[in-house]
């Protein structure tokens, strides 16, 4: 090929990937995109908005706002009146760590006259859940702030079931003070009998206090479950790897075609990943989601609080071990192991659990140490 072609089939190649993302990246539209009344402000970002009213000079044009969509634009802000779109204000510039994510309820100066706004504040949040990016020079990313309940996605497909993932999920929800529920999609794409042995093993990573719900987009079975899970004024949040079925599901539980979505690949039973912007829908009778593009790692570094709280009953039987150190694996006197054999631990969660514990050990000491926990 001719450097000429070669330039132009470059350049076609890009014009299709730009028209795909811009077509993936379509604003939902207006009657899936949540009102003010739909989210919940509380009493904390309340009081935070009448200081910031006390302090401003036209404390007329401070409204609260909650962010509805990220993208490579400027945000969406959902108002008391209007949804409109808002830049950040000049002080975001010099601290970009407390940049608005989605979910966040923000104050926003509008000015009359304008179409737009200014986001001046990130009021405080509930809970956020975020994840490490990079390696050593580590940073944290925002996913989504007061989110109340974490959707871990997995598909029962043709491609292998990840327990690893879901009980990494499990721990980093569990850390942002979110309520983690599992939910598996795709049922109608594998064998009975393999769907069946997959369930019972997810339920055994979950534990007792879990609860596994089993949906079908195909066949629109598990819908009133997930629906249930995200109920008025709360919101949720999809978390999975790209071709999970998390769009395919949101639109499902819509009724109509909002979130992009494509074909799934034959090799692997997956989709190809679509979600380029993070959106809040409102679903029908229930609360909000927020739908992410896909994931393809989750760090775990500095999670030991999650840790504790997603097998509780592992940290609860260290306490007894012989030594201090006890990696619960060969020692002599190991009060886990103990507890195995007595049927009181199961040894699907205790894998889970010391594969994370070593991993986070190894993580820590790679951070830069400039990085704050």
């Amino acid at each position: 090929m001719t450097k000429a072609g070669s330039r132009r089939h470059r350049q076609e190649r890009v014009g299709r990937t730009r028209t795909r993302d811009a077509r993936s990246a379509r604003p939902a539209p207006l009657q899936d995109v949540p009102t003010f009344s739909d989210l919940r402000l509380d009493d904390v970002q309340l009081a935070a908005l009448e200081r910031r009213r006390e302090q401003a000079e036209c404390p007329q044009n401070l409204h609260p706002a909650c962010v509805v969509r990220l993208d490579r634009g400027l945000p969406q802000v959902v108002t008391e009146r209007d949804v409109i779109r808002a830049e950040h204000a000049v002080a975001f510039a010099h601290d970009r760590d407390v940049l608005p994510a989605v979910g966040d309820w923000v104050v926003v100066r509008c000015t009359p006259g304008h179409d737009q706004g200014v986001i001046e504040e990130v009021l405080p949040r509930r809970t956020t859940f975020g994840r490490w990016r990079g390696r050593n020079r580590a940073q944290r990313q925002v996913l989504c702030a007061n989110v109340d309940t974490i959707l871990i996605m997995q598909a029962l497909g043709a491609g292998e079931l990840l327990l690893d993932r879901i009980a990494r999920s499990l721990v980093l929800a569990n850390d942002c003070g979110a309520r983690p529920q599992v939910v598996l999609t795709k049922a109608d794409r594998c064998p009975a009998t393999w769907r069946d042995e997959a369930i019972a093993r997810v339920s055994r990573l979950v534990g007792t206090g879990g609860h596994v719900i089993v949906t079908s987009a195909a066949k629109r079975s598990g819908l009133e479950a997930v629906l249930a899970a995200v109920p008025p004024l709360s919101l949720a949040m999809t978390l999975g790897e790209s071709g999970v079925g998390k769009s395919t599901l949101v639109n499902t539980l819509l009724g109509r075609e909002t979130l992009a979505t494509a074909d799934v690949r034959a090799r692997d039973d997956a989709g190809r990943h679509t979600t380029v912007a993070r959106v809040l829908i409102a679903l029908p009778g229930a609360g909000v989601i927020a739908d992410a593009p896909g994931l393809r790692s989750l760090q775990l570094v500095g999670h030991e609080r999650g840790l504790a709280q997603t097998f509780p009953e592992i940290v609860r039987a260290s306490s007894a071990c012989r030594f201090s150190d006890c990696s619960h694996r060969r020692e002599p006197g190991c009060a886990i192991r103990a507890a195995v054999d007595e049927g009181k631990i199961d040894p699907v969660r205790l894998d889970a659990f010391l594969s994370i514990a070593e991993e986070m050990r190894v993580s820590a000491q790679s951070l830069d140490p400039d990085i704050h926990l």
